[in-house]
């Protein structure tokens, strides 16, 4: 006989708790977090993203707490993000005030539901992200830690 998997429910009052270390985390150094987002294949190891496509930089504080249970992030600029590079964002890292990654994830568009949610270009027939060109915009769409 193996052993069972571990299943785990967690209350509503830690998953606040942690939302809330969270966002304290983001903020706690000066300046902005950050996301950045790149259109090479996402390494092993988190930290190790090399040059960025775009960094969308988060207001301060860095989102809100949702009645839903959610850490909506939260744009610095609403208009959004000057891509440096052109291509197509496959992966993004969520990178704290102070330089720290403390989480990645896959990227789409709005309509396909990944980690990180951005518009602004085109999403190719059978793609579920957008396309970006050098000095054009890149928004953050729906975005949200839960």
């Amino acid at each position: 006989m193996s052993a069972a998997e571990p299943i785990w429910r967690v209350a509503p009052a830690l998953l606040l708790a942690q939302l809330q270390a969270t966002l304290a985390r983001l903020d706690a150094q000066e300046g902005n977090a950050s996301i950045r987002l790149y259109s090479t294949a996402r390494p092993g190891d988190m930290g190790q993203g090399g040059t960025s496509m775009a960094q969308v930089q988060l207001a301060r504080p860095a989102g809100v707490i949702t009645a839903a249970g959610l850490l909506q992030l939260t744009p610095a600029d609403p208009a959004g993000s000057m891509v440096l590079e052109s291509g197509t964002p496959r992966w993004g890292e969520l990178v704290a005030a102070d330089g720290t990654v403390l989480a990645d994830g896959n990227v789409t568009d709005a309509a396909h539901g990944g980690c990180f949610q951005v518009s602004g270009g085109q999403t190719p027939e059978g793609d579920d992200a957008p396309v970006f060109y050098a000095g054009g915009l890149i928004t953050l769409a729906a975005t949200a830690l839960g």
